[in-house]
């Protein structure tokens, strides 16, 4: 009778450890898919109505956008204050455009105690450069202006400073009458 309870006791841990990481991943697709049926011109009155999904690969020129959920970042350093609120649930959405710059969309969908519920925010919209430069973008209107807006040109070749030819050596095959002109 013992080894038969303790093999039930064993098999109900086991069905509710397996059952804990699909909740969650539930919970975590629910989350996304919200972020992507979002409609741009709530962020943004500029802006069509459209889905964000549709609004990032067309302006991503249909580049695979990486879709996954995290804490927005925003813990309060008091775990126990972070239990009774919840951790703030959002979105990430990365995709490089054109194989040269990183972009990053951050979009609050609740948190991670009730799930994704209330207003969604957008958060940040960030783009990285090849170099590593990152840079904010304020609007999500301002999104496609700076994916096309051309990367900074850096001075390669600089022009030589005013003096600099005249600490260069001197040669032998100079006539020396040139040398004082």
């Amino acid at each position: 009778m013992r080894q038969m309870i303790l093999s039930l006791w064993v098999l109900l841990l086991t069905v509710c450890l397996w059952a804990q990481p699909s909740s969650a991943n539930k919970t975590e697709k629910v989350a996304i898919q919200r972020a992507k049926s979002l409609i741009v011109s709530s962020f943004d009155r500029s802006l069509p109505n459209v889905s964000l999904e549709f609004f990032l690969k067309y302006e991503g020129g249909g580049a695979p956008i990486k879709w996954g959920v995290n804490d927005c970042g925003d813990q309060t350093g008091s775990p126990a204050l972070d239990q009774e609120h919840g951790s703030p649930m959002c979105v990430e959405a990365d995709f490089e455009f054109k194989g040269q710059t990183a972009v990053i969309v951050l979009v609050s969908v609740g948190t991670f105690n009730r799930g994704p519920s209330g207003i969604p925010a957008l958060i940040s919209v960030t783009i990285t450069d090849m170099s590593g430069i990152s840079r904010p973008v304020h609007h999500l209107s301002d999104l496609p202006m700076e994916l096309h807006r051309p990367a900074p040109r850096l001075p390669r070749d600089l022009p030589v400073p005013v003096g600099a030819l005249s600490s260069v050596p001197k040669s032998r095959g100079i006539d020396p009458s040139l040398r004082n002109c």
